[in-house]
């Protein structure tokens, strides 16, 4: 008698831990273009459009920055020194059914030159309050602004740490806040150090450090923006032999000072492809959204626009 009440004692005990035990071990899940995570942790996030980019003129698509204040007009910079103007067609459900080329020029130097080989591997974009263009470089690392597409730029000069970063693992991104400072983060620090540097410009005062980013695993920071709501979106990028994965972290930032990260998307593995840049703007419905550009990597891949609803 005693051993079958221990027995049916110990049977409730576990079917009532049981569900507990099974929703701390349940994976995210992932399906039909939406991503699920646990609701503690990362937002749902949804797929509502994907598209693949036209082919450009001489094949260029290996485009590595993007930007737009409203989900339509779009600029793009790609790693061969080009700048594209563009206007999306959007369709029912706020599909992209197209893209209306506006403009498609060389990014041109001080003197109005174009980019000689070397200096034009431009790997993000931003607009700044005034509507001029900012790119930033990875190989000769700086940062260049354009007061229009197709003019001249000007050089917003150099931190002590540009010439220490990687040849190709530089500054990845620039993203404009909403004060007006510029801030830009490499793909790689300098030196080992905790997380990833980053750097911020004010107009007259130059370049100076800023906050740390706090680094996750094996996720390198490729691309940033300030959104509309005032916080700093960061896409970040893992590579292994079976592809590509993609996250975006969002941050307050105070000045030198960062809160801690938190993911608003992860994709799985191969889900998408060399996922570059990331524009963040706010929908008609008043929907944060993630629009994200792929490199073609060379002509291996297809070069898409990802765009994904952060639904909180």
């Amino acid at each position: 008698m005693i051993a079958a009440r221990l027995l049916r004692s110990a049977v409730l005990t576990l079917a009532a831990l049981l569900p507990a035990a099974l929703a701390q071990a349940q994976p995210a899940t992932y399906y039909a273009g939406v991503v699920q995570h646990p609701p503690t942790s990362i937002p749902a996030t949804q797929v509502v459009a994907r598209y693949t980019l036209p082919r450009m003129s001489g094949g260029v698509n290996d485009f590595s920055g993007i930007a737009t204040r409203d989900g339509v007009n779009i600029i793009m910079v790609s790693d061969h020194g080009y700048l594209v103007r563009g206007r999306l067609q959007r369709g029912y459900g706020q599909s992209i059914d197209g893209m209306e080329l506006r403009q498609f020029v060389p990014l041109l130097d001080e003197n109005g030159q174009p980019l000689g080989a070397g200096m034009r591997d431009a790997e993000g974009v931003s607009i700044g309050r005034d509507g001029a263009i900012y790119v930033a470089f990875e190989e000769h690392n700086r940062v260049l602004r354009y007061a229009r597409a197709g003019g001249p730029a000007q050089d917003l000069g150099v931190h002590r740490d540009f010439s220490r970063l990687r040849a190709g693992r530089g500054l990845e991104s620039v993203a404009v806040a909403p004060d007006g400072r510029v801030y830009s983060i490499p793909e790689r620090a300098a030196r080992a150090t905790y997380g990833f540097p980053s750097y911020v410009w004010r107009n007259g005062a130059g370049w100076d450090g800023a906050f740390r980013l706090p680094s996750d695993g094996q996720f390198l920071p490729v691309g940033a923006d300030f959104g509309p709501d005032g916080r700093l979106y960061v896409l970040e990028r893992e590579y292994s032999a079976r592809g590509y994965r993609s996250q975006v972290r969002r941050f307050s930032v105070n000045g030198q000072g960062i809160s801690e990260g938190q993911w608003v998307m992860r994709s799985e593995v191969g889900q998408f492809g060399n996922l570059e840049g990331l524009a963040v703007f706010r929908d008609w419905g008043g929907r944060i959204r993630l629009l994200m550009v792929s490199d073609d990597d060379r002509g291996r891949g297809p070069s898409e626009l990802i765009d994904v609803v952060v639904n909180r």
